[in-house]
């Protein structure tokens, strides 16, 4: 349903279970074709606007840091497999060194599982930071809203980030807004 998106970001829309989505000032389903005529991006657009900008701002910021975790477990794994009968001939402990080698292999495998399975989680994170920021930037495009965000990372105050958002908005009532979020 196109039309959801568009209520997503208004402040009219009514939900219950009985009538599913309805338009608060019509009480009928949304019935419009390409833009609604009685639409009011407010409060809550903003909100759902820098909420999904910060977020896919923090993920992408945070890809460098997933990309060489994950290169350097892959090599740590590779070595803990492919390395460990080197250290059980440096050793000279024949008795033990099955058990060592085992252990190697073991510990090599969990640790490239868990450098696939953290690469997978991030990868996971960004696409749905970018399917949200996609959903939210085509609606306001076909009301001619475009913006340009600006963070800033405040002092952290007991383990909480305190982070500025600065939009300036074109072809919308507020011409520059500035919010202080509060990031856990």
């Amino acid at each position: 349903m196109i039309q959801a998106k568009h209520c997503d970001l208004c402040e009219h829309p009514k939900r219950d279970f009985e009538n599913g989505l309805t338009c608060g000032l019509t009480d009928k389903k949304p019935d419009f074709i390409g833009t609604c005529p009685d639409i009011l991006l407010d409060d809550l657009f903003q909100s759902k606007l820098e909420s999904t900008n910060l977020e896919f701002y923090k993920i992408q910021k945070g890809k460098t840091k997933a990309y060489l975790t994950f290169y350097f477990l892959i090599i740590i794994g590779f070595l803990m497999i492919i390395g460990n009968e080197l250290y059980a001939d440096f050793t000279h402990t024949k008795i033990y060194s099955w058990r060592f080698i085992a252990i190697a292999i073991g510990s090599g495998i969990t640790i490239l599982t868990n450098a696939y399975f953290q690469l997978n989680r991030f990868r996971t994170k960004l696409k749905t930071a970018e399917f949200n920021k996609r959903k939210i930037d085509s609606v306001i495009e076909q009301y001619g809203i475009s913006y340009n965000t600006k963070f800033e990372f405040k002092e952290k105050i007991h383990g909480n980030q305190y982070i500025e958002i600065t939009t300036e908005y074109i072809n919308w009532k507020e011409k520059q807004t500035k919010t202080l979020w509060e990031y856990f």
